[in-house]
């Protein structure tokens, strides 16, 4: 693929008429092959997107002359290859994939939930900034990230978490972060581990527990005890749940779902923890007397 690739690139920068705009097509395919090979050493799961981004054919692609369908095969591809690089955001090998998959793809144009998916743990880091000052926000949820474009500074801890309680939109879009990359394939240690910290300071920092809070979190909660959950998302979700029963009393309803879902999943979470969850939630909720 790297000479195939390399050659491609220089028969296409030669022919065209335009050579000082495609003079970066060159350099990109050298940066691209540089760093897939360098991500596919740390991590195998990188092999596959040698075909399916990092091809020959991807050069000439433009993804405002793509069919809807084909498009929609692409971002399924690049959503794969942005949360697989979740785990490497801070190799400098990522962001000479990045680069290209921004200049080829417009990932930061189309692609910005997936590219948060990415980057949101690594949110105090310089290498988070600049990546934010180059994504299109607006219209998304994360348009309140708009000063730091300006400012280039990476948001302030605090400040993510206030945002997560006073904007829904935020929040699901983490919660369904770490469904994404809590399946088997894809899963993120990284991301996961900063879900689990992030709301379990969200709970921590919310000032009620509302009903609309607790039916955003249900599906996710459960989600993350079910047989298709690897162990990362349902260790992230145990603990979360853990942090929700300590916080406050939840309805008999919520409850029911819950401890449902505990004893359905034994196995997968682990007898001890299933009984030592099932205990505590007996012991935080006055309400609950029997198991349903």
């Amino acid at each position: 693929m790297p000479c195939i690739m390399l050659e491609a690139a220089a028969t296409i920068a030669k022919q065209s008429p335009y050579r000082t705009s495609y003079a970066w097509l060159i350099s990109c395919a050298f940066a691209v092959v540089s760093g897939l090979d360098a991500l596919c050493r740390r991590d195998k799961r990188f092999s596959p997107f040698a075909d399916s981004l990092f091809s020959r054919a991807s050069l000439s692609i433009a993804r405002e002359q793509l069919t809807p369908e084909e498009n929609k095969q692409l971002d399924t591809h690049l959503r794969a290859l942005l949360h697989v690089l979740a785990n490497h955001f801070l190799a400098p090998a990522a962001f000479q994939v990045l680069e290209y998959c921004i200049r080829r793809y417009k990932v930061h144009v189309y692609n910005v939930d997936d590219l948060f998916v990415c980057s949101l743990p690594y949110h105090s880091t310089p290498e988070f900034a600049r990546l934010v000052t180059l994504l299109q926000l607006k219209g998304t949820a994360w348009e309140w990230l708009s000063p730091s474009q300006q400012t280039g500074a990476p948001p302030p801890r605090d400040l993510l978490v206030r945002r997560c309680i006073n904007d829904q939109d935020v929040l699901r879009e983490v919660c369904k972060g770490a469904q994404a990359v809590g399946v088997p394939g894809f899963v993120s240690k990284t991301f996961l581990s900063f879900y689990a910290v992030l709301l379990s300071e969200v709970l921590m920092a919310y000032p009620q527990i509302t009903e609309d809070l607790l039916t955003l979190l249900l599906p996710f909660l459960v989600a993350g005890m079910k047989e298709s959950a690897t162990k990362d998302y349902r260790a992230a979700t145990l603990m979360i749940l853990t942090q929700l029963l300590s916080r406050a009393q939840l309805s008999k309803e919520f409850l029911s779902v819950v401890v449902i879902e505990v004893v359905r999943n034994a196995m997968e979470l682990g007898s001890s923890t299933a009984v030592m969850l099932l205990a505590h939630a007996a012991a935080s909720q006055p309400h609950m007397q029997t198991l349903p």
